[in-house]
């Protein structure tokens, strides 16, 4: 891939009209023919898997701009096309909103492709197409859908054709991939010099199809331009995995220690005591209500039993005996399957407010640890860099105090707000998970399936990121290996069984076999599409 950067619409706005400025006015058309012609070399792999007439719906704008140079290109290549430009009134005369597209139009005409101009529903006009191009909008579209582009987008979604999108599916917002009233749901979609957060974000990203990006000549980012969004890679995590030197021993790669369990929830303390083995710890220690641990099964884990609530679970009373565990460990998982008992609170709450101010170790906090926490989140330490939170978006919104739609309809937004507030690395679980520093730095997660939504996942990642902790990683970059890790262990675990019916053990047994291919250069599905990238000519 050329970048792992993403960009927001008005950086990726900004870098284009600074270059265009210092490159000089008519750069802005070369750049819409560099675009174009890529996005047209996909169209046409795709058309000739099933060879007829492409349909090529534009709007006024720059996406049916590089529309219409996608349709010279076709017709160029002996390709026949159809082109509708889409008009708000019943004019037949519409002129594109800018000099560029307007002379990339009037080209398209001079080929003797005519170029239809209406406001009503383009179905009956696409009929006999095999292939759609959406050239209807692309970045930076923030109001709902409605009138004839709305007619346009169900058009198309009733049309049962393949459907390539310029740059963006027409109606997902290019930011936080929220979906703007209605939105085209296309087979591929080609966007030009850096991926957008909206085609990872859900739900654009279940909108977008195969993702290609072509390089359409820009420079690179500027690093200073915030937020830096950057996408998790293969040669990413390769670079920061811990190395296993062949003269080391057990200590070597730390220890663990998991404050976990209540009555009914010991599946929850083994999946993440043991996750954090399979990435790599040397030791884990499992600190959990002493008549739990007379059923858990015998195993390389280290129990430890603590004492316990009347409800079985861990209360004020354990806290000396774990505070003691605490100083024999290098990392420390704080919350699976603890519940939610006002013992347990007050419980985590001193913990949390005594324990993790007084020393730096590296801390993990999930599952029920975060709903206490929510009861009170002065708790957390003044200074919490040493921490990693992992809210799924119903715990993190009570973290935040909203509801969880707002979490979702901007996850990046979300993440981000969470580690400023906290002052800590943020993990906003879910589908293309998002990590957030309190320095700003912003990550998403490209592994991962449908089958890791499954009781028990998350509490095997953090098991992996208490694991990577362990052995010296910093938490942020715990945080971003361990997401990938995670997804890539559930890839491998579905290549093995199937998505449906996965559960979280399968993924803990996939741990290893996930880090052994990464090693071997190994990347994820996302990855490999991208690095198909069509260089500017």
């Amino acid at each position: 891939m050329r970048s792992t950067r993403i960009l927001t619409t008005s950086q990726i706005r900004k870098l284009e009209a600074d270059w265009i400025e210092k490159c000089g006015h008519n750069w802005s058309q070369v750049l819409m023919e560099v675009a174009g012609r890529g996005a047209a070399k996909i169209a046409l792999k795709m058309w000739e898997l099933d060879p007829g007439e492409v349909f090529i719906l534009c709007g006024r704008g720059n996406n049916g701009g590089d529309g219409m140079v996608i349709g010279r290109y076709l017709t160029l290549w002996g390709v026949p096309v159809s082109v509708w430009l889409v008009s708000k009134d019943d004019s037949t005369e519409l002129e594109m909103s800018s000099q560029e597209s307007q002379t990339n139009r009037t080209i398209l005409e001079s080929l003797g492709v005519e170029v239809t101009v209406s406001n009503e529903s383009p179905q009956q006009a696409m009929m006999e197409a095999t292939l759609i191009v959406d050239a209807l909008f692309g970045t930076g579209l923030d109001r709902d859908l409605d009138g004839t582009f709305r007619t346009a987008v169900d058009a198309i979604n009733r049309s049962g054709k393949s459907v390539i999108s310029v740059d963006m599916p027409s109606g997902v917002n290019s930011d936080t991939g929220k979906v703007m009233a209605s939105a085209v749901r296309a087979d591929h979609t080609v966007t030009f010099g850096y991926l957008k957060p909206g085609l990872l974000c859900h739900p654009g990203a279940s909108l977008a199809g195969d993702l290609s990006v072509i390089d359409i000549g820009l420079p690179d980012a500027d690093e200073d331009d915030q937020p830096i969004i950057t996408l998790i890679t293969s040669d990413y995590v390769r670079g920061l995995l811990p190395p296993r030197p062949t003269d080391s021993n057990k200590g070597t790669f730390g220890s663990v220690l998991t404050i976990a369990g209540s009555l009914g929830m010991s599946g929850a303390t083994l999946l993440s005591s043991q996750s954090a083995l399979r990435v790599g710890a040397g030791l884990s220690l499992l600190a959990t209500p002493k008549t739990l641990v007379l059923n858990l099964p015998p195993g390389e884990v280290i129990y430890h039993a603590i004492p316990e609530t009347k409800d079985y679970c861990i209360g004020l009373e354990a806290i000396k005996e774990i505070e003691k565990l605490v100083e024999r460990v290098t990392a420390i998982i704080l919350g699976p399957g603890l519940s939610t008992k006002d013992e347990t609170v007050s419980f985590v709450h001193k913990f949390v407010k005594d324990c993790l101010s007084e020393n730096d170790k590296p801390c993990i906090i999930d599952a029920d640890a975060l709903n206490a926490i929510a009861k009170d989140t002065s708790v957390m330490p003044a200074s919490a860099d040493h921490v990693v939170i992992t809210p799924h978006p119903k715990e993190l919104s009570r973290l935040l105090d909203c509801s969880v739609q707002e979490i979702q309809e901007d996850r990046i937004k979300a993440a981000s707000k969470a580690a400023e507030k906290f002052g800590c690395v943020v993990v906003l679980k879910g589908a293309h998970s998002v990590v957030a520093s309190p320095e700003g730095d912003l990550f998403i997660n490209p592994t991962g399936n449908a089958g890791m939504a499954s009781a028990g996942a998350g509490d095997v990642l953090s098991g992996i990121i208490g694991g990577l902790l362990a052995q010296g990683l910093k938490p942020l970059d715990a945080a971003t290996v361990g997401v990938y890790l995670h997804g890539a262990a559930g890839d491998y675990a579905a290549l093995e069984l199937g998505e449906t019916g996965m559960i979280a053990g399968d993924m803990l047994s996939a741990i290893p076999f996930a880090i052994s291919n990464i090693e071997k250069g190994d990347s994820s599905e996302l990855e490999q599409q991208l690095t198909g990238v069509i260089a500017s000519e």
